[in-house]
């Protein structure tokens, strides 16, 4: 794979994560960048952007209308490394981006 597709604008890796937020539609897709404080839940800037989904609660609803919240948030996790995978990073190498996060919000 090219080196190159795998890094942001700036030259730093980037990765999906499952940052457990939720509206009443599912769960929010995230992005955490190498070595920055924080992440991006993908929740559309203006009118015209919408979010972006890890997971659906309607995806996940039995006859009854209930969610199986334990269904949905592992598919939230399931759909953050497929996404990171087909970018080219592993888990563990994910897992590291997000620890790099981390300790440049002061975490370790």
């Amino acid at each position: 794979m090219n080196e190159e597709k795998r890094l942001n604008e700036n030259g730093k890796r980037m990765v999906a994560w499952n940052g457990h937020i939720s509206d009443e539609e599912g769960v929010i897709w995230c992005t955490v960048v190498e070595d920055e404080a924080g992440y991006r839940p993908m929740t559309g800037n203006d009118e015209l952007a919408a979010p972006w989904y890890l997971a659906r609660l309607d995806d996940h609803r039995d006859e009854d209308g209930k969610v199986d919240y334990k269904a949905l948030w592992l598919n939230a996790e399931q759909t953050a490394d497929s996404y990171n995978e087909e970018q080219g990073y592993s888990r563990s190498e994910a897992a590291e981006i997000v620890t790099s996060s981390m300790r440049a919000q002061g975490w370790d």
